[in-house]
């Protein structure tokens, strides 16, 4: 189940152009103005909450993540002890307050705060979509697409349904060498029903530091909150 982390403005259209909602019901400005509206409500009690529940049916989360602000408050929910679960997680790059712009600087720079052990998926919005997946799919990451992001070939002379947007991206992938997980494989890459018992554990297995201990000198560059 994804999860959001922190309350934000989720501006989706703030990125959008005329001719990217042309057609769609996006082009109502009834519509339209309630999508440029949408707030996030994802304060730390209802994330805490949403995962203690999901834990204990056995759902795992995948968090929707737009910035390193937000992956720094997954990072110290999981060094308190009260997130304990494999890094599964998305960057957001749809800006409009929710998330990073989908340029170069901010995916490396997202892209370089994940730990090792992370499962890092890239997604943004309409032309910028096929971009950002040639180079998640180049880099070792996953994709994202379909209808719900992107609605138009390349060049917009043309409307693209979803699976054509999944064709695309398979050609691509085995054209850089990177093979396409069926669904076990999928399962065993996201570590589907994983979880762990503490807080060290949980550090340990998603590629964080661990905690300092108390008496620890230096220069905190991570450090249990």
């Amino acid at each position: 189940m994804t999860l959001a982390i922190n309350t934000n403005q989720m501006n989706v259209v703030e990125q959008m152009t005329e001719a990217d909602i042309a057609g769609t019901s996006l082009a109502d400005p009834a519509l339209y103005r309630a999508y440029r509206e949408m707030t996030i409500p994802a304060g730390p009690e209802w994330v805490e909450e949403h995962i203690r529940r999901l834990t204990a049916k056995g759902i795992q989360v995948q968090f929707q993540l737009g910035s390193i602000t937000q992956l720094n408050t997954v990072e110290r929910m999981m060094r308190r002890g009260v997130c304990n679960v494999p890094l599964v997680l998305t960057w957001v790059a749809i800006g409009g307050g929710a998330g990073d712009a989908p340029d170069l600087y901010s995916l490396t720079n997202f892209v370089r705060a994940v730990p090792d052990g992370g499962v890092l998926t890239l997604e943004t919005s309409m032309l910028n979509v096929l971009p950002v997946n040639t180079m998640a799919i180049a880099l070792g990451l996953h994709v994202r697409c379909g209808i719900e992001d992107n609605i138009w070939t390349q060049d917009r002379s043309a409307k693209m349904g979803s699976v054509r947007q999944i064709e695309q991206l398979v050609r691509i992938s085995h054209e850089l060498g990177r093979a396409v997980a069926n669904g076990k494989e999928a399962r065993r890459i996201y570590r589907i029903g994983e979880f762990y018992k503490n807080a060290d554990e949980t550090l340990a297995k998603n590629g964080f530091a661990p905690n300092r201990r108390a008496g620890a000198r230096g220069f905190p560059l991570r450090m249990a909150a």
